[in-house]
């Protein structure tokens, strides 16, 4: 018996008493793989578009973070670190130093490209990258106030005359209390 209802045992069998369980499809997809299956790993080609924002010399992220010192740190997160830094077209930026990856650099300006496609007025925007070997940085729009992570976990605290006059009818609806 499962601790969810919603996993019970119906959806699952067991082929013999020592057997891998495996998986009924209700969906009917006869496309998947079984517990049994292995996937075959086949070499894919990633088509990368034109990367929309400018790289940036690695001696330059250098030079405006301190060498990546503690005083430019500004946060850290599950992939880097995040640092404080100026660019050389004098906007304020979140250098995010990303940790090493064995993710190919193909695969890395892919989604750099795709990034750097996105425009919203929602979304910090992609200023600028670097890729030299396994050093992999973006440069994002600085968010002055913090991140939203923060704002809601109450690592940074924020007055509500400083939210958004728009979000105040949303923040207002979510604590009403339940009655």
């Amino acid at each position: 018996m499962s601790c969810f209802s919603c996993c019970e045992d119906d959806d699952m069998n067991r082929a013999s008493d020592n057997g891998p369980f495996m998986a009924h499809n209700s969906a009917g997809n006869n496309g998947g793989l079984h517990a049994t299956e292995s996937a075959q790993k086949e070499p894919q080609t990633v088509n990368i578009q034109p990367i929309a924002v400018p790289s940036i010399a690695v001696d330059e992220l250098k030079d405006i973070t301190d060498n990546f010192g503690s005083k430019a740190l500004i946060g850290e997160g599950s992939y880097g670190r995040v640092y404080h830094g100026v660019l050389k077209s004098g906007r304020a930026a979140a250098i995010k130093k990303l940790d090493s990856s064995k993710q190919p650099d193909r695969e890395f300006l892919a989604q750099v490209s795709m990034v750097s496609r996105l425009k919203d007025e929602n979304v910090v925007e992609l200023l600028g990258y670097c890729v030299d070997g396994g050093f992999r940085v973006l440069a994002y729009e600085y968010a002055p106030n913090g991140s939203l992570h923060d704002i809601l976990h109450g690592m940074r605290t924020m007055l509500w005359s400083q939210l958004e006059p728009s979000l105040n009818p949303i923040l207002l609806i979510s604590t009403k209390p339940v009655e």
